[in-house]
């Protein structure tokens, strides 16, 4: 048995550059790993299981479509059966679906005995989905182009972070197809530079996610929980195309009013922290 922690992520602010003529857009984001995670125990079997089942075809599942190109890489079968521990909620802007397809990458190349070099499996992964390339390096990340181009950043470590999840998915790409590419762009810089001081006031007035204009306007619930996250001292920020918000607080007396508060509303509320030990397969 091999058994995987595959870790939610958060973008910790997000810019749209432009649109590109294949429909793309093209993204600069300040994305970390988080201590919330799913665990996927894998095991070899006669063909290929998910459980829990999901609600849409298995063959639509990262977690099967990254088999299949493994599989494809290698010529023969790799057939496996999964049990997962969902912790990461659906739809979410947490790139779960993600973390889950590359964990399967590492897990079947250990399970299988393949052998195949890190680097060769994070080439591979790319043409599932460009957060892949992300999820399956892991740490503290500056990403841009479409999210497969990374650049280092000094190690980012948060230890009083709550998520609240409202209980519904939201789809990426139906945010993306209603975005207004604007001018005016993000300043990543003095955002890492107000995170290393863990100035929630300057936090507040730099974080900025750019599809949060076009899912506001859809669901006020997810810009009032956002409000309501500020209101108990923290700075907080819609992650990805939501449907999560995030609070990044100074101190844990607050982070645990805001968590008492929030727990009572919403399931997914989780008290999380941010580092280089989460996410590194």
């Amino acid at each position: 048995m091999i058994i995987k922690k595959a870790h939610a992520k958060l973008n910790l602010s997000l810019d749209i550059l432009k649109k590109r003529e294949d429909n793309y857009h093209e993204i600069k984001t300040l994305m970390v790993m988080t201590s919330l995670y799913d665990e996927m125990k894998f095991v070899k079997n006669d063909k290929v299981e998910i459980f829990p089942n999901f609600d849409f075809d298995i063959k639509d599942n990262l977690i099967y479509k990254s088999y299949e190109v493994l599989k494809t890489e290698v010529g023969f079968d790799l057939p496996f059966r999964v049990d997962i521990n969902k912790k990461i909620p659906i739809a979410a802007g947490l790139a779960g679906g993600t973390s889950n397809g590359a964990a399967t990458f590492y897990a079947l190349n250990e399970l299988y005995d393949l052998k195949i070099p890190k680097d060769n499996l994070i080439e591979m992964s790319k043409c599932i989905g460009a957060d892949f390339t992300y999820m399956m390096t892991g740490k503290s990340k500056i990403a841009k182009g479409i999210g497969d181009i990374l650049e280092d950043v000094p190690n980012i470590e948060l230890e009083n972070v709550l998520i609240v999840n409202p209980g519904f998915g939201i789809s990426t790409k139906y945010v993306y197809d209603r975005m207004k590419v604007d001018k005016s762009r993000i300043q990543f810089d003095r955002i890492l530079n107000s995170i290393y001081s863990l100035d929630i006031e300057k936090l507040n007035d730099c974080l900025e996610n750019k599809m949060e204009e076009v899912v506001f306007s859809m669901y006020p619930e997810i810009k009032k929980i956002k409000e309501k996250l500020i209101s108990f001292n923290s700075a907080a920020l819609m992650s990805g195309s939501g449907a999560t918000v995030f609070g990044i607080f100074e101190n844990k007396y607050d982070l645990e009013e805001a968590f008492l508060f929030f727990r009572d509303k919403y399931e997914n509320t989780f008290k999380v922290r941010v580092g280089e030990d989460f996410g590194c397969f």
